[in-house]
């Protein structure tokens, strides 16, 4: 038993005053004997022993009524989790801050439907008169449709109403945010006039669902009971929480690189996860991956696709991986580019056209009007390259470019950072010392001299040329030629090529060298792009390369290659409930629909009233969407903008399933500080809430019947009887004398 005013118990001392009377008084009298009353004395020996025992109960009684006054005078209470307390009594307003994100669908949704048991409980124990609200705690944008995050916005006293829409309700696939829900369950108990009021925050409590900076800094103000409806004190989980692509060939049958990353929120490691590649629909690949605990794992897969434009991918963990199912798959959109577009600059353009620098280049990727070649070449002269912007292109190409202006440099090595592909082509018009000094933060090596080993027309030219050597058949522009009809390309005669300085090793990688061991084609990587340089000519000039058979394939390959690669690193990570906003100006003109997974339709409203301001909505479940643009005409099929197809997955932070430690949590919702609890201003009770009940007006109403007591048995018996004759109704005329 506990006391809050615990000092009233010194009056319990005044117990002892009718015992000291009591003392006092049962002094013996001098025994006198006198013969004339000695009959009347036997005659009442028995009426005494009466009185006697009377005379002890009243003093217990008057010992108790002592004892007791300055009891409840200190308040006595009880610490229970049952029972009714003083407050209990009160009309009450009730919030209940209900937790319907992604992680409350753990292990079959039993966190959920203990959450939905709990809530009804207390709903069953509620008294007519008092009221309530339900507030989602899921994470929802500002701006979200009004009663999503707040089902029941307004206190009501249909209790009833608070259980069929939870009773309807799921967990959603969206993240939490619970300092939203608790302000927003505040704000309704902030308008309310009911005596008592509280908030009921019936949740998983994970840690990464509650930003401290969201919160008051005074605390809510407001009692909130807390349920916790964990399925475990800590509850593991795996988690596919990120994925991403790269291109690492071109072609036609273009090679990618595919990662899921795989998180593991558990104190154990776990061995031989399960990790699958969908691929439009069918699951294409497989492999298994050991995610240490607490840590992320990377599972990486090559596929190579056989058609261009866009894939649907999903990375999924096996089924029953764990016990929450929201967050083990991953969507991921991949683009593969339809055409690569690439600027050849001409350094050395002839008037005879099979003379020109470029003549036996441009034939190699583009053919002509009628080809299918999926290379689109567009060239320019030095000086025409001002009106061309790199960014725009693939690939950039300088064919025996003399040299550049400064800003050119400086955009190209933006381009190439960016992921752009640069090919430096030689030629009479390089320079080693112009080119060293301007473009050799691009160069793969810097450039020696010309190495002239002999003239087309020296009779001892065969003794004195080289000839195309060792290739590097790993790599994906010489995979082919290991393939047989591959050795045509050592059949190549160069009569010249540039010399180039010695570098360390792992700055650039040697391609194809000569027979004497000299580089010919070599490449670095630069930022997200790459720059390659053939140290001979792509005319007839240096070598006989463009009359051989290998030209064709080795330059399209080439090309292919140095493309700017389809990538996913500047896609946007989408989430459930995110806002969602759609470049008006790359839309075009139309009217403009979204799909969902499902097939919903969704029809994003403009953000502003501006001319281009972006069309956005809320996507409200995990999936591929798709861009649909809407003809006019009413027979007319939507088409879809694939190019702005893109992914929603649940929010990476809500497969982390740590919960707050309670005491943190305590004395964030009261305002105090998390190193000193006590320090809140309001009463936070965690899971099964103690309830004080109050027994002080139990002993005081035992008070006023031991005084009733005391008074009756105090009374002479012919004054009780009179009382009670009268209340009757009746008289005793011998007992009014």
């Amino acid at each position: 038993m506990n006391f809050l005013n615990p000092l009233f118990l010194i009056g319990l001392l005044a117990a002892a005053l009718p015992i000291v009377i009591h003392l006092i008084n049962r002094r013996r009298a001098v025994r006198r004997k006198f013969p004339a009353i000695e009959f009347l004395l036997r005659s009442q020996k028995r009426l005494a022993r009466r009185l006697k025992v009377r005379q002890l109960v009243l003093l217990a009684l008057r010992v108790a009524a002592l004892l007791l006054i300055p009891l409840a005078m200190a308040r006595p209470y009880l610490i229970s989790d049952s029972g009714t307390t003083e407050a209990d009594r009160m009309p009450t307003a009730i919030v209940f801050v209900v937790d319907d994100s992604a992680s409350m669908g753990y292990n079959g949704r039993a966190v959920w439907d203990r959450a939905v048991s709990a809530v009804d409980d207390i709903i069953s124990e509620l008294r007519p008169w008092d009221r309530v609200a339900l507030v989602y705690a899921s994470d929802w944008p500002s701006g979200a449709p009004l009663g999503e995050d707040t089902p029941i916005p307004e206190l009501t006293d249909a209790h009833n109403d608070v259980s069929t829409a939870l009773s309807k309700a799921i967990p959603s696939e969206r993240g939490t945010d619970l300092a939203r829900a608790l302000r927003t369950g505040a704000e309704i108990l902030a308008a309310s006039d009911q005596p008592r009021r509280k908030l009921i925050l019936v949740s998983d409590l994970q840690k990464s669902g509650l930003d401290p900076t969201d919160l008051p800094v005074d605390g809510l103000g407001i009692p909130v009971e807390v349920v916790d409806v964990r399925d475990a004190p800590a509850q593991a989980n795996l988690a596919i929480v990120g994925a991403n692509y790269e291109q690492q060939s071109a072609g036609a049958r273009p090679e990618f690189s595919i990662s899921a990353t795989v998180a593991n929120h558990s104190d154990q490691d776990a061995s031989g996860v399960e990790v699958h590649l969908v691929i439009d629909g069918e699951d294409v690949a497989s492999g298994l991956v050991d995610v240490p605990a607490g840590k992320t794992a990377a599972q990486l897969f090559n596929h190579t696709f056989d058609r261009k434009g866009l894939h649907r991918a999903e990375l999924r963990l096996a089924r029953g991986a764990d016990a929450l199912e929201a967050d083990n798959v991953y969507f991921l959109p991949i683009h593969l580019a339809q055409r690569v577009r690439v600027l050849m600059v001409n350094g050395d353009p002839r008037s005879v056209h099979y003379q020109d620098e470029l003549y036996y280049m441009e034939r190699a990727l583009y053919p002509g009007k009628g080809s299918t070649s999926s290379i689109i070449p567009e060239i320019t002269g030095i000086d025409g390259l001002a009106s061309y912007t790199f960014a725009d292109y693939d690939v950039v190409l300088l064919a025996n470019v003399e040299k550049l202006p400064r800003a050119s440099v400086r955009e190209l090595v933006d381009f190439v950072k960016a992921g752009g592909g640069l090919l430096f082509i030689a030629g009479d018009n390089v320079n080693p010392e112009v080119y060293n000094n301007l473009f050799g933060e691009l160069l793969p090596k810097p450039i020696r001299s010309i190495k002239l080993l002999a003239r087309q027309d020296d009779p001892d030219a065969p003794l004195k040329i080289t000839r195309m050597g060792q290739m590097d058949t790993t790599h994906p522009v010489f995979k082919v030629f290991d393939l047989p009809g591959g050795e045509t390309i050592q059949a190549v005669s160069v009569y010249s090529y540039l010399l180039l300085e010695p570098t360390p090793s792992g700055e650039s990688r040697i391609l194809l060298s000569y027979t004497d061991g000299a580089p010919a084609l070599l490449e670095r990587e630069l930022g997200e792009g790459r720059s390659a340089l053939l140290t001979t000519t792509v005319d007839r000039d240096w070598s006989d390369l463009p009359i051989k058979t290998a030209f064709l394939p080795l330059r399209r390959r080439l090309v292919r290659y140095l493309a700017r690669r389809s990538t996913s690193a500047e896609a946007s990570e989408r989430v459930v409930a995110a806002k969602v906003a759609l470049d008006a100006a790359a839309l075009g003109r139309g009217r403009i629909e979204v799909r969902d997974p499902e097939g919903g339709r969704i029809v994003p409203a403009p953000e502003s009233t501006a001319p281009d301001a972006p069309l956005t909505f809320i996507p409200r479940t995990t999936g591929h969407y798709r861009v649909m643009r809407v003809p006019d005409a009413p027979d007319a099929e939507p088409s879809e903008i694939v190019e702005m197809a893109f992914a929603v997955n649940v929010a990476a932070p809500e497969a982390n399933l740590a919960p707050y430690p309670a005491d943190e949590l305590s004395a964030l919702l009261s305002g105090g500080d998390p190193d000193n609890p006590s320090a809140g201003n309001a009463t936070v009770a965690i899971d099964t809430p103690e309830k004080r009940i109050g027994v002080w007006s139990s002993l005081l109403f035992l008070v006023t019947l031991i005084l009733l007591a005391e008074t009756i048995l105090g009374t002479r018996r012919s004054v009780l009887i009179k009382l009670w004759n009268r209340v009757r109704g009746r008289s005793n005329p011998e007992l009014d004398v």
